[in-house]
């Protein structure tokens, strides 16, 4: 326009210089501006026939680059659409795992309760085949096992059932070392069950002495 063309120093030096010229002159101008002109079209055109291919396909391109990114913004206008729908299914997964953790940890607590209340109710069979395969330094760890258990669990009705077996075991299990102890022994063997007794604490020690030894001396 003639306002982009105002202010153009080449252009008013070229006018300038026009200002300068006689007619002549200017007439050479006029053909020789002529002759650019047609020049420049020409190789324009040259331009744009050996190059068609290279504007086809770049118009193609940029077509296809349109095209991508038009379906790359329905994709992610459809993607922000279902965001809301993903948070709320982490969420369900998230409280999901929780709640199988939860159950798994019951369960496991479950399984390991379950075997420590099958240790307890086994407790008079074992101590009572402890006793009757002689032994006894097992038997005293199970009697002094369900002594504790009676102490801090003997609220529990079955608990108090097996404290009152494993007591009943125990008395046998005394009746039945003070039997051998009146046999005849080896002294290391009298030894031991006079060590049994006195964990036992059923006598002391004089009475051990007094009550006992006589009788393995008759």
């Amino acid at each position: 326009s003639l306002d982009n063309l105002r202010g153009n120093p080449e252009l008013d030096n070229y006018l300038a210089k026009l200002g300068t010229c006689k007619v002549e002159q200017l007439k050479k101008e006029q053909t020789r501006l002529a002759e650019e002109a047609r020049t420049i079209l020409e190789q324009t055109q040259d331009l744009a026939i050996s190059n068609y291919r290279t504007f086809i396909t770049t118009a193609e391109n940029s077509r296809s680059i349109f095209s991508e990114f038009l379906r790359s913004e329905q994709q992610l206008d459809t993607l922000v659409s279902k965001l809301p729908d993903l948070s709320v299914q982490c969420e369900r997964f998230l409280q999901d795992s929780a709640e199988l953790n939860e159950q798994r940890r019951l369960n496991s607590i479950t399984l390991q309760t379950n075997a420590q209340l099958l240790e307890v109710l086994e407790l008079p069979q074992l101590m009572e085949r402890c006793i009757r395969e002689g032994r006894y330094e097992e038997a005293l760890e199970l009697a002094a096992y369900a002594t504790r258990l009676g102490q801090h669990q003997g609220h529990i009705p079955v608990v108090t059932s097996i404290v009152r077996s494993v007591e009943a075991l125990w008395h046998t299990m005394l009746v039945q070392l003070v039997a051998q102890l009146r046999t005849d022994l080896q002294l290391p063997k009298c030894l031991q069950i006079v060590g049994y007794l006195r964990r036992m604490q059923a006598f002391g020690d004089n009475e051990l002495r007094l009550k006992f030894l006589p009788a393995r001396d008759a």
